[in-house]
């Protein structure tokens, strides 16, 4: 049967297990704010019975603490990966397209409408004093700011198109580092867990670095568990390894040997798996930030630069597709200007075939001719000076040409502002979507978190519950003492 002190031993397990209640509770409630944190819960169960010869039988023997989980569902956390892939693709998509439109941006006081509309209302001043050499100068400066302005925009898409670049590689560096560490939390979770525990704050800490993960590149996630304890993680995108329980797959950036189109940024990354395999996001549909970025860096509206074999069609409307509408607007703008210009006579009575408005650099770069900015005499005004200096004939044919639609059908102002028209539409089709996988992602959360969230008030009740608990087994000791007073030392007086 059980000692005379037996109910000593009781006790103290009912003190050691309130006590255990009483810091994971506090633990819980230090933590209400921690980022990722799951709230803990001690499992309890009455210890095994001492079997005693009386007639009841057995005995108990107290109480203990079998294990301290956390709270999660493995299921929110499946939601909540997928949908932060759609979310960090479009937020991308946002943001960049945000600079896209900004870049675009047109007012009355401001913008290309104004710039394109100074040219001609020059070229209509030009009109009353053909010979006005003042008149000449404003028509060739205004030709020249508009020129400026719309190559300002190719720079700008450019300079995004680097700054894009070099996220991609950011952002290449991250996944690295964010699976480099899930491998050694897989290697520290099993170190703690064979040894019995579990390993909880560690698991927080790998499901926190997966919520990351998952935004930047689509992800799955699958945990082998064995009868000893020990579990095996593993993380894969697109069907290929990034974790692979202790080990992982690091992925590099190379630069481009050859330019996917002619317009674009000198340096480029593509992405490859360090054993060298290509990893393309866009060919093998892996959504997240990864995603967005290289479709808004190389997304050509579906449309490879003709002879270029090194061009993919990627069908987003991306820098590319940009630069090529504004080189394809300049192309015509200045090729029907100069063939004006091929058909008159400066004031000197020279041929303007000789001597365009409009020249091209080998890169590509549109400008004003040097000579004409240094002489606006040789702006041809009349197809032939015999007629007089006061001849506007060809001036006529520019005017003429401001409303003309040859831009694919559609007048200058008109196919510019289609190009607004084109971003505002897919910028705010990003936020629309950016907004709806925010709102989706909110709600997940809050499913995670009625699991693995710390509720203050549910905390404090336990507080109390453990403390009551704790005060019980103490009154317990406590009654035991003046029983073993009254045994030991009053027995037989």
């Amino acid at each position: 049967m059980a000692n005379t002190f037996f109910g000593l031993n009781i006790a103290t397990t009912g003190l050691y297990a309130a006590n255990t209640g009483l810091t994971v509770s506090a633990n819980n409630a230090s933590n209400e704010t921690t980022k990722g944190y799951s709230r803990q819960t001690v499992s309890q169960e009455a210890t095994r019975a001492l079997r005693v010869y009386q007639r009841y039988g057995a005995v108990g023997t107290g109480t203990e603490v079998t294990a301290i989980t956390r709270n999660r569902d493995a299921y929110y956390d499946t939601k909540y990966w997928k949908n932060q892939s759609k979310y960090g693709e479009y937020n991308s998509k946002n943001y960049y397209m945000l600079e896209l439109e900004d870049f675009f941006n047109d007012s009355d006081e401001s913008g290309f409408s104004v710039e394109f509309q100074n040219i001609f209302s020059a070229i209509e001043d030009l009109r009353k004093t053909p010979e006005s050499v003042e008149g000449r100068t404003a028509v060739v400066n205004y030709a020249d700011s508009f020129i400026k302005y719309m190559e300002q925009i190719k720079t700008n898409l450019m300079l995004e198109q680097e700054d894009i670049n070099a996220e991609i590689n950011d952002n290449v560096d991250k996944i690295n580092s964010i699976t480099q560490e899930i491998a050694t939390l897989n290697k520290q979770i099993n170190v703690v867990e064979l040894a019995g525990a579990n390993a909880n704050e560690l698991r927080d800490k790998r499901e926190l670095l997966l919520d990351e993960l998952s935004e930047i590149v689509e992800i799955d996630t699958k945990e082998i568990t064995y009868d000893n304890g020990k579990t095996e993680f593993y993380v894969t995108t697109a069907g290929k390894s990034l974790v692979n329980n202790y080990d992982y797959f690091a992925l590099k950036v190379e630069t481009r040997a050859e330019q996917a189109d002619s317009d674009d940024a000198v340096g480029l990354y593509n992405i490859k798996w360090s054993y060298g395999e290509t990893f393309d996001p866009i060919a093998q549909n892996v959504h997240g930030k990864l995603y967005a970025l290289l479709e808004v860096r190389d997304g050509n509206n579906g449309e490879p630069e003709v002879g270029n074999k090194n061009s993919k069609a990627i069908d987003y409307k991306g820098v590319p597709y940009y630069v090529d509408e504004v080189n394809k607007f300049l192309e015509t703008f200045t090729a029907k200007f100069n063939e004006i210009q091929a058909q008159g006579q400066d004031l000197n009575g020279d041929s303007g075939a000789n001597t365009p408005i409009f020249v091209k650099s080998a890169n590509g770069v549109y400008s004003v001719n040097k000579e004409i900015l240094d002489n606006p005499n040789k702006l041809c005004t009349t197809k032939s000076i015999a007629q007089g200096t006061a001849a506007y004939d060809l001036l006529d044919d520019m005017m003429d040409f401001k409303n003309a639609k040859i831009y694919e059908g559609g007048t200058a102002i008109e196919y510019l502002n289609s190009m607004v028209t084109e971003i505002g539409i897919d910028t705010k089709r990003a936020g629309s979507l950016e907004t709806n996988y925010l709102n989706i992602q909110k709600t997940i959360q809050n499913q995670r978190l009625s699991v693995m969230g710390v509720d203050a008030d549910e905390e404090a009740m336990n507080l109390v519950k453990y403390k009551e608990a704790y005060d019980l087994s103490a009154q317990i000791i406590s009654i035991m003492n003046q029983i073993y007073d009254k045994l030991i030392n009053q027995t037989g007086l």
